[in-house]
């Protein structure tokens, strides 16, 4: 078994898309609309593969979603991870960028920090040359 791919709903598909291509590199590989209710969807890749969804009157994402500290508070899925080789050099390109660094653990025994999508949803960036099974 291995992860196909994660859904991330949005407020504004288009905005998203093109914040998925210009900062973490995604591609774009198919669109389509759910006839029965208008839902919009938009299939991603970059080494695993994103579901971003924007539904027609949905409801605005509560702003403790938009914190790890915060978002571990309500129960389900609390981010996606990215892990790229030189993980600190990647985020402060993105910080230059203007993307939203939220947070940045520290005592952790590799560096790893948390942004936001242009929606607010999370995204932890992570060391690709940490072994996760020596914690």
């Amino acid at each position: 078994m291995k992860l196909n791919h994660v859904a991330i709903s949005v407020p504004d598909l288009e905005e998203s898309v093109a914040w998925y291509k210009e900062y973490l590199g995604f591609k774009e590989v198919s669109r389509m609309t759910i006839p029965h209710n208008g839902v919009k969807l938009v299939f991603m890749e970059n080494g695993f593969g994103i579901e971003l969804i924007e539904v027609p009157g949905s409801k605005e994402m509560s702003p403790e979603r938009s914190h790890p500290d915060t978002d571990n508070n309500t129960q389900g899925v609390k981010h996606i991870c990215i892990a790229v080789e030189n993980n600190r050099e990647y985020v402060n390109n993105l910080r230059e960028k203007g993307v939203k660094v939220v947070f940045e653990p520290e005592g952790m025994p590799s560096y790893g920090a948390f942004i936001n999508d242009n929606a607010g949803n999370i995204i932890e960036v992570f060391d690709s040359s940490f072994d996760t099974a020596s914690i």
